[in-house]
């Protein structure tokens, strides 16, 4: 069934806070404190455009095939890269940003009830976000902490 209409995501309001199916998420530290048990903190705001480029370029599908604490990647949920697998997801956060150069993306988001929902990625945002989650990525790794993403 071909829907009736498309509705593109509007990235000047729906940033800050996004309706479904549209979706943001955050990313973290994750270290061991002086009482031997975890705390985290959020240092990345992730938003929409980002969010869904990272599942549109098999960003998330890569992390999950990482080192996890805490079950996959997704559904909204924490889980955390383990200290020892967090060198890797920088390099999967590098391989992402070569995508964006000279490339305008497309995505399906979903459909409801006959509109079909999109987002044209904007590549300059996402190459922010890409930037911080290289750099929350090496700190972790220089400093032997986890990297808590929510997604």
């Amino acid at each position: 069934m071909k829907p009736r209409e498309a509705f593109y995501f509007d990235h000047a309001k729906g940033a800050a806070n996004p309706c479904p199916p549209y979706s943001s998420g955050e990313a973290g530290l994750v270290w061991i404190n002086r009482d031997d048990e975890p705390e985290t903190d959020r240092r990345v705001e992730i938003l929409p455009n980002s969010f869904h480029a990272l599942y549109g370029h098999g960003v998330v599908v890569r992390l999950n095939e990482l080192d996890l604490v805490g079950g996959p990647i997704g559904a909204g949920r924490d889980a955390v890269v383990a200290p020892a697998a967090v060198e890797d997801a920088a390099r999967i956060f590098y391989d992402a940003d070569r995508m964006t150069y000279g490339a305008q993306h497309d995505l399906r988001i979903g459909r409801r009830e006959g509109v079909e929902y999109r987002l044209a990625i904007d590549n300059r945002e996402y190459q922010r976000t890409l930037s911080k989650l290289q750099f929350l990525s090496t700190t972790a790794s220089r400093s032997g902490y986890g990297l808590r993403l929510r997604l």
